[in-house]
């Protein structure tokens, strides 16, 4: 088992963590590896979309340990033919993009995959604008951002390592400033020129403007990675265990929101944060309805522990725990050795309080044998006999999916006494059955399905750009004091209208189906701006200049397109002018009409009196009536309001009086 380490993509080491105890126990192999994190690991300046430059070198250091494995793993007793790579948080994304990278020669590098609290289908897995922060670090070094990319590049390396860290770039609380992003070598989103290749989006109404920002988003942008058919289908190649613990998101709260819970106005700021960080469309919709989601209504009075728990259990539901379910899914479609568990047992002597149940990372210590030695390093030291015994039930399931893929398998008819395991069954999705890992652990099924229902199926819906007559005001997220938030939905250039770019075999290819990083860098100048405004230590002014070399992307036809859009406007202008004169001619002929009429009215009473005819009281009054209630409404109107504004007597609610006779007549 060769173990990827997380928690972030800029800090860690797996030096850490002892495979020693697994090893031994369940008669496997363990390798732990290092990679280069942070700017070194994964700072990716290319801005041209359609090319392929090497940008995921953490990732190609993780390559690098697999191709030694296959090479020397056999001096030490391992088969180079059964490797499992296995990754916890980041690390089961980096395993992810592995999986589905065609960089990685099928069932040769590795063969089975464990993937614990991390999927790359979350939304934090993939960094969706990686030049924007590219063009931060070259700004704070003095590296020209008009350059090529290869002499950008080639600047870059020759500064001095500490430079480059001191780079004042405030990341997103829920995103990354550096990790794994698409460069075409490693991690791609598929050949352009092939249709079937590429993820199906649907068919996209709206307008240009909103289909680029649709291609953009960053759950767009790994849906376009890892949900295409050509990434399901290498997905389904290897046996995959997949796990989650109770409290995935633990440590997005303080010390204080932990021991003290948090009020309704902490809960909207955190999950406000998420949502604008995640999504693009309808923020308020989606805002209101996870508030409501995760909101207990039996309850009369909220408690501020018992909202903490459900903006917990919200945060960990959307980014581990829904991702997670969705990945195990596709895998079981179409592959039969497809496992979960859900480790729900929390250290009685741990670091934590208990009443959130386990914590993201308290896990690790069983699956590495940790209690069995006392423990060891940053693990907790101290240990009951019952967590002893769960850690060989793990480590027993562990080592028989290492080896066969199924942890089913017994171990050469060895006694392990009171770590005899139930089976194990494969999850499918119909019964969905997944391994409950407690004390006592149970088989259960469909864990939290109302709530995954909610994340993989109502948020999604409502995360659509709508139709051309939803205003980007609309997708805009409000603040507590009513105020618009206009960092959510990026100001974006216009759109180069539907021009095409001949790809390096010769296709013609439409550039509005293709999510483009260089109107992405411009719609976050003002961003990178506000950052290093924060920060006090880059000049703003100098980052308002283009952040992309133009001549990186294909040279799209502007005055083409703008003169398109100016012969359109110019056909717009006309017509409407038409139209204009048009109602202007018919209202003149109407009234035309309109007066002639009353002008003939009395030349026609003239002629019946002179001619010695009784004029026809009921026509004439009805006439007069007509007229006057053309010449004025409002007449006629106020007559029959005045006659209908008083309910009938059997309706009135005091009884009629008859009014007293006049003093004169009562003598």
């Amino acid at each position: 088992m060769v173990f990827v380490h997380g928690e972030s993509y800029e800090w860690n080491s797996g030096n850490p963590y002892d495979g020693s105890i697994l090893a031994s126990y369940g008669q496997v192999l363990v390798v732990t590896i290092n990679y280069r994190l942070g700017i070194l690991g994964f700072l990716n300046a290319n801005v041209d979309r359609f090319s392929k430059s090497p940008a995921n070198y953490g990732l190609m250091d993780v390559l690098a340990a697999l191709h030694w494995i296959q090479e020397n793993i056999e001096a030490f007793g391992g088969d180079s033919r059964s490797v499992t790579l296995a990754g916890h948080s980041t690390g089961a994304a980096c395993v992810h993009f592995l999986i589905a990278s065609q960089a990685v020669p099928d069932g040769l590098l590795f063969h089975r995959a464990i993937l614990m609290s991390g999927s790359g289908l979350a939304p934090w897995s993939l960094v969706g604008d990686p030049a924007h922060y590219a063009a931060i670090v070259a700004h704070h070094v003095n590296c020209s951002v008009d350059l090529p990319h290869q002499a950008l590049m080639k600047c870059l390396r020759e500064v001095p390592i500490k430079t480059l860290l001191s780079t004042p770039i405030r990341p997103s609380e829920f995103g990354n400033t550096f990790g794994p992003s698409v460069d075409g070598v490693v991690i791609d989103t598929g050949d352009y020129s092939n249709q079937q290749d590429q993820y199906d989006f649907g068919t996209l109404s709206g307008s240009d403007t909103k289909r680029q920002m649709h291609y953009q988003n960053n759950l767009n942008v790994i849906n376009s990675v890892l949900l295409r058919k050509l990434a399901i289908n290498k997905l389904s190649r290897y046996d995959l265990l997949v796990g989650v613990t109770r409290a995935e998101s633990y440590f997005v709260f303080n010390s204080g929101d932990v021991q003290y819970g948090i009020e309704g106005d902490r809960r909207s700021k955190i999950l406000r944060t998420y949502v604008r960080s995640t999504y693009s469309y309808h923020l308020n919709e989606i805002l209101a309805t996870v508030v409501n989601e995760y909101t207990d209504w039996e309850r009369p009075v909220q408690h501020p522990i018992n909202i903490r728990d459900e903006t917990l259990e919200a945060l960990s539901d959307a980014q581990v725990v829904a991702p997670a379910a969705l990945t195990v899914d596709l895998h079981s479609a179409d592959h039969r050795n497809s496992f979960l568990y859900v480790f729900d047992y929390q250290t009685k002597f741990g670091d934590y309080p208990q009443r959130q149940g386990c914590i993201h990372g308290e896990d690790l210590p069983y699956f590495f044998g940790a209690p069995l030695v006392g423990g060891f390093n940053h693990f907790p030291k101290n240990y009951t006999k019952a967590e002893i015994s769960l850690s060989e039930v793990v480590m027993l399931y562990w080592s028989n999916f290492i080896r066969t893929g199924n942890p089913n398998e017994q171990q050469d008819n060895r006694d392990r006494g009171k770590s005899k395991n139930i089976e194990w069954t494969p999850y499918e999705s119909v019964h969905k059955k997944y391994l409950n890992l407690d004390l006592k652990p149970k088989l259960k099924n469909h864990y939290r399905a109302h709530r995954l229902s909610f994340w993989l199926n109502l948020i999604p819906d409502l995360h659509k750009p709508g139709n051309d007559d939803v205003p980007l005001s609309h997708h805009e997220l409000e603040n507590d004091d009513g105020t618009q938030e206009k960092s959510t939905v990026k100001p974006l250039t216009p759109q180069r209208d539907k021009f095409n770019l001949t790809i390096a075999n010769g296709t013609m290819y439409s550039t509005s189906l293709l999510f483009n990083y260089t109107s992405s860098l411009r719609s976050n100048r003002n961003i990178s701006s506000n950052t290093a405004r924060t920060k006090n230590q880059v000049p703003v002014q100098s980052i308002d200049h283009d952040l992309y070399d133009e001549n990186a992307t294909s040279n799209p036809p502007s005055e083409d397109g703008f003169a398109a859009y100016s012969t359109a406007l110019s056909v717009t202008i006309a017509i409407g002018c038409s139209l204009l004169i048009l109602n202007v001619l018919i209202f003149a002929g109407v009234y035309y009409q309109r007066d002639k009429t009353r002008l003939n009215e009395p030349r026609t009473m003239k002629k019946r009196t002179e001619n010695g005819q009784m004029p026809n009281n009921i026509c004439g009054d009805l006439e007069t009536l007509t007229i006057h209630a053309k010449s004025d409404p409002t007449t006629i109107l106020g007559h029959h309001h005045s006659m209908h504004q008083l309910p009938p007597p059997e309706f009135a609610d005091l009884p009629q009086r008859i009014p007293p006779a006049p003093k004169h007549l009562k003598s």
